[in-house]
C-alpha cells in the first residue's frame, strides 16, 4: 500500500488529467433539467451546422454529424471546460477543405478529412504533453484579426455557388460565361430562397442579442439554424421538380464503423497533408481556447491550457476512427450552452452527441430535402460573425491619432488581403511571419523614453505634478540641462543593449552642460550579461568624458546582479547604494557630485603649492636683508601672505564643480 502523502499526490494528478473526477462527484440531481434542456438544444443546433461544415470541408455531408459523436464523449472526460460545445467549425472545415481541394472523388477526400483529424489530434496530443501552449501566442493579435477576416470572406465568397444553385461567373471566365443559366426556375427559386434565408437568420441573430427582444422571440433565435433547415424541408419538398432547389439527397442511416482511416501508415500521404496539420491544429487550439476561455471567466472557474491540449488532441484522433472532420470548440455553441443553462460537460457534449447518435441512427431520411442552400445560409452567417471589422475601425482611429499606432494598420490590411489573394494557408503564414517581425522588432528595437519634470502648474491629473514624465507625450514638461534621465520599458539584452546605448550616447551629447545620465531601471525586468557588460562599456566611456552614469529604481531582485556587475565601477562618485535611488535622488545626486576631474586638478595644485611654500620658506631663512624688512620675522610674513592668497584661489577652485571648469595652474 501506497504512503498516504502519495496516494494522495497521485489522486490529485489524476484530478488534474482527467478534470471528469473533479466535478462528477459534485453533480447534483437540480443541474439534470438545465443539462437535458442545453443538451438537446446544443444537438439541434449542431446537427444543422455539421451538415453545412461538412460542405465546406467538400467531403460527403454525412461525416459531419460522423464528427459530433465521438470527439464530445471524450473532450467530455479530459476537457477543463464546464460550458464547452465540442463539433465542427467554420474556420477548421475552410481550412479542412483547403487542404484535400487537390483530391479527387468525393468518398477520398472524406477518407482524407479522416486522415487529418487523426494527424491534427496527434498534433495538439503531443504540444499538450510537452506543455508547448506558449508556441500558439506567438501570433499576433492584429495580424490574426486580418487573417480570420480575410477566411470569413472566403467563407462567403465560396457559398455563392449553393446560394444561387449553380456556378457563377469569376474574373478568369467573366466575359465567356454563360449566363442564360441564371434565369431558370429552380435558380431563381434557390437565389430567392437564400436571400429569404438569410434575412430570416441575420433578424433572430439580432434578436438573440436584443434587450429588448421578447423572451420567447430569443428561445426561438437560439434554434435558428434549425427553423430555416425546417422552412427548407416543407419548401423543397412542396414544389414542382422544376422549382426544386438542389438539396442533401440521400444520406447513409446507421452509426459509423471504428475503424482507422485510410493512408494511416502511407508516408507519401502523411507528408502531404503535414504542413496542414500543423497549421489546422494552431488554429484548433486558438480558436477553442480562446472560446472556453472566455466563458470560463464569466463562470468564475479556470481552465487548463495542457488539458485542453490533451482533450482536443485525443477528441480529434478518436473522431478520426469514426470518419470525423477535425473538430473545435464552437464559440457560438459554447454562448448557447452557457445560456441554456447547462451545468456540466454532460449537458455540453454528452447530450448533444446522444441526440445526433439517434438522429444518424435512425433519422438520416429526414435531411433528404433540406436544401443546400439553407446550408450555405446557415454557413455565411456563421462567417460573418468571424469578421472583425470592429478591430479594423479602432485601428483606423489609432492610425489617426497615434504615430506609434500606425504600424497596426498596415498589417492588419497585409494579413486580410494576402488571405483574400494568396489563400487561407498562404495568409496565415503571412500573419504568423507578421507575428514573428513584430517581436523581432520589439527585442531589438526597445522602447526608449527621455523623462522631464512636469511642472504643477501645467499637470491636467493631479498626480502628474511634479512627476518624471515621457518628453515625447508631455510638451510642457521641463528637461533638464545638466541631466538626462532615460527610462527603458522591456528588458535589456543581447538583441537591444546595443540600441539602448546609441540613445543615451545621442541624447547625452545634445547637452552642453552635460554632467550625468540617470537610467531608470523601474520598467526593466531583467538585463542579461551582454546587456550589463554593455552598460559597463557605456559608464566607462561616460567617465572619460566627466559624465557620471547612475541607475535609478532597480528592481530589488536584480540589484545584487547589477551591482555584482558593475561593481569595479562603484567608486565614491557611484555608490553601491545608488542602486536604490529613486530619480529625485540620483539627480540630486549627479548635480552635487564634484567633478573628478577638478578634483585631481585641485590635488596637483595642492601639491605643487607645498612643495612652493617649503622653498620659499628656505628663500626667506637664507636672504637676511628679506627677514629684516619684515616687522616680525618669525612670522614669516611674506612667505604667509602669499600662501594666503594662494589659499584664497584654492577655494574658489573647490567651488567649481560643473564639467568644463577650467582652472589656471601656472
Amino acid at each position: 500500500v501506497l504512503p498516504q502523502t502519495a496516494q494522495g499526490r497521485f489522486f490529485k494528478n489524476l484530478k488534474t488529467a482527467v478534470p471528469l473526477l473533479g466535478w462528477a462527484p459534485k453533480y447534483q440531481s437540480s443541474m439534470l433539467r438545465g443539462d437535458l434542456v442545453g443538451g438537446v438544444t446544443l444537438g439541434l443546433v449542431l446537427v444543422n451546422q455539421s451538415f453545412a461544415h461538412a460542405s465546406l470541408c467538400r467531403a460527403p455531408l454525412i461525416h459531419g454529424p460522423y464528427s459530433c459523436l465521438l470527439p464530445p464523449v471524450v473532450y467530455c472526460f479530459l476537457g477543463s471546460c464546464m460550458h464547452a460545445s465540442v463539433g465542427t467549425g467554420a474556420l477548421v472545415a475552410l481550412l479542412t477543405g483547403e487542404a484535400v481541394a487537390n483530391i479527387e472523388g468525393i468518398k477520398e477526400r472524406g477518407e482524407a478529412c479522416a486522415l487529418l483529424s487523426v494527424m491534427v489530434g496527434l498534433i495538439l496530443f503531443v504540444m499538450g504533453v510537452c506543455r508547448l501552449s506558449f508556441l500558439v501566442r506567438f501570433f499576433s493579435r492584429v495580424a490574426l484579426s486580418g487573417f480570420i477576416t480575410g477566411s470569413g470572406v472566403l467563407i462567403c465568397f465560396a457559398q455563392l455557388k449553393d446560394l444561387t444553385g449553380g456556378s457563377v461567373p469569376t474574373l478568369r471566365d467573366f466575359l465567356t460565361f454563360d449566363y442564360g443559366g441564371l434565369g431558370t426556375p429552380a435558380r431563381l427559386m434557390t437565389t430567392f430562397t437564400s436571400v429569404f434565408m438569410l434575412c430570416l437568420l441575420v433578424f433572430l441573430k439580432r434578436a438573440k442579442k436584443s434587450p429588448t427582444a421578447h423572451p420567447f422571440l430569443k428561445g426561438i433565435a437560439q434554434l435558428k439554424e434549425l427553423i430555416v433547415a425546417v422552412y427548407g424541408v416543407v419548401l423543397t419538398a412542396s414544389v414542382p421538380v422544376e422549382y426544386r432547389p438542389p438539396h442533401v439527397g440521400e444520406c447513409p442511416s446507421g452509426l459509423p464503423h471504428f475503424s482507422a482511416p485510410a493512408g494511416l501508415l502511407d508516408q507519401a500521404r502523411w507528408t502531404a497533408l503535414l504542413p496542414s496539420a500543423v497549421t489546422i491544429a494552431a488554429c484548433v487550439f486558438i480558436s477553442s481556447f480562446a472560446g472556453a476561455k472566455k466563458f470560463a471567466m464569466k463562470a468564475g472557474y479556470t481552465l487548463s491550457a495542457t488539458n485542453e491540449f490533451v482533450a482536443m488532441g485525443l477528441a480529434n484522433v478518436a473522431g478520426g476512427f469514426t470518419g470525423a472532420v477535425p473538430t473545435q470548440i464552437g464559440l457560438s455553441r459554447t454562448a448557447i450552452s452557457y445560456e441554456a443553462g447547462t451545468h456540466s460537460p454532460f449537458g455540453a457534449n454528452i447530450m448533444p452527441a446522444l441526440f445526433i447518435g439517434v438522429v444518424v441512427a435512425f433519422f438520416t431520411s429526414a435531411f433528404f430535402y433540406v436544401p443546400r442552400c439553407a446550408l450555405a445560409s446557415i454557413i455565411v452567417v456563421a462567417a460573418t460573425s468571424l469578421c472583425d471589422w470592429e478591430m479594423l475601425g479602432m485601428l483606423y482611429q489609432w492610425h489617426l491619432k497615434a504615430w506609434s499606432a500606425r504600424r497596426a494598420l498596415p498589417i492588419w490590411s497585409i494579413a486580410f488581403a494576402g488571405t483574400l489573394i494568396l489563400g487561407v494557408f498562404s495568409g496565415l503564414l503571412w500573419a504568423t511571419a507578421l507575428s514573428l517581425i513584430l517581436i523581432l522588432k520589439d527585442s531589438v528595437l526597445p522602447h526608449v523614453y527621455e523623462l522631464a519634470k512636469l511642472p504643477k502648474d501645467c499637470a491636467v491629473n493631479p498626480y502628474e505634478a511634479d512627476q518624471w514624465v515621457p518628453v515625447a507625450s508631455y510638451e510642457k514638461a521641463q528637461l533638464d540641462s545638466e541631466v538626462v534621465v532615460i527610462r527603458v520599458e522591456g528588458e535589456l539584452n543581447f538583441a537591444n543593449s546595443e540600441r539602448f546605448t546609441e540613445t543615451v550616447e545621442l541624447k547625452a551629447t545634445q547637452r552642453e552642460a552635460i554632467r550625468g545620465v540617470v537610467f531608470d531601471a523601474s520598467s526593466c525586468p531583467s538585463m542579461d550579461m551582454t546587456a550589463l557588460l554593455t552598460l559597463k562599456d557605456l559608464m566607462v566611456a561616460l567617465r572619460s568624458q566627466n559624465v557620471a552614469f547612475v541607475f535609478a529604481n532597480v528592481l530589488e531582485g536584480k540589484r545584487l546582479r547589477v551591482a555584482g556587475v558593475l561593481g569595479g565601477l562603484q567608486t565614491e562618485d557611484l555608490p553601491q547604494h545608488s542602486l536604490a535611488f529613486s530619480i529625485d535622488q540620483a539627480v540630486t545626486f549627479v548635480k552635487e557630485r564634484k567633478d573628478p576631474a577638478a578634483q585631481n586638478k585641485l590635488k596637483r595644485v595642492k601639491s605643487a603649492l607645498g612643495m612652493a611654500r617649503t622653498k620659499g620658506m628656505r628663500a626667506v631663512e637664507s636672504m637676511p636683508f628679506l627677514a629684516s624688512m619684515a616687522p616680525n620675522p618669525s612670522s614669516n610674513s611674506l612667505a604667509d601672505s602669499y600662501f594666503v592668497q594662494s589659499q584664497g584661489s584654492l577655494a574658489d577652485m573647490e567651488g567649481g564643480r560643473s564639467r568644463g571648469s577650467s582652472f589656471d595652474c601656472s
